[in-house]
């Protein structure tokens, strides 16, 4: 495996690169914040505002090279653009907001993919891996409500129950409806209607199970390989 030259990262990066507890946290703060930012009525901006929040803090903590560095940071900077042409001319244009849902998507696929590489082919199993393991399952589920919202957003998908119509505060739910699929919860306050979008969440619900299977068969595999034999 070819090894990273330490000029290609920045310092600071370098430093604290690989370290999963940034992204964990980063994660949780925005699990927590969205839902928050609704009830409190902080904003339809707030929402692309944390997840800029988040995706510095994945940066920080995900980047291992310059040029990752570095294209993280032009996401950031379109995503976080975005938001402040919404925020001047005072509406939501769709074509807009699909620009900003497929960067952010991009970002958190790329978040998803380094992470996995991390954990899988690179650490050893320790605390930190077990950390990124989890991140992987809930970029996972992140990663799957923003394909819910880009259906929603030109009607290929509807979903019955409780849900916010508005389309500026339906993300919540979505991304709650998310992670229900992805854990095989099933609680059905709130449920797909139309196949296209029925057929999403039976493959999210079936990725959730085989990455729980793959994760632990890969993580006791690493750790008996590594025990010595007798």
């Amino acid at each position: 495996m070819k090894e990273i030259k330490k000029h290609e990262i920045p310092p600071i990066i370098a430093r604290y690169g690989g370290n999963f507890w940034y992204l964990f946290a980063g994660l949780i703060f925005t699990f927590l914040a969205l839902p928050l930012s609704r009830s409190l009525g902080v904003g339809r901006y707030s929402m692309t505002l944390l997840f800029s929040l988040f995706m510095l803090v994945a940066i920080w903590s995900l980047s291992v090279s310059r040029r990752i560095f570095q294209l993280g940071a032009l996401l950031v900077v379109g995503i976080s653009s975005i938001s402040v042409i919404n925020y001047v001319f005072n509406e939501l244009n769709p074509i807009v907001e699909l620009i900003g849902l497929l960067l952010i998507l991009l970002f958190c696929s790329l978040s998803c993919w380094i992470a996995a590489r991390n954990v899988f082919i690179w650490h050893k199993v320790d605390l930190n891996s077990l950390v990124g393991a989890f991140c992987v399952y809930l970029l996972l589920g992140l990663i799957w409500a923003l394909l819910y919202r880009l259906l929603h957003l030109y009607g290929w998908a509807t979903f019955s129950g409780n849900i916010h119509e508005n389309g500026q505060e339906v993300f919540p739910d979505l991304l709650y409806f998310s992670f229900v699929t992805l854990a095989s919860l099933g609680y059905g306050d709130i449920a797909p209607i139309g196949g296209l979008v029925r057929t999403f969440a039976y493959l999210e619900a079936v990725i959730g199970q085989f990455y729980l299977a793959v994760m632990v068969a890969s993580l006791v595999g690493v750790y008996s390989s590594r025990r010595p034999h007798d």
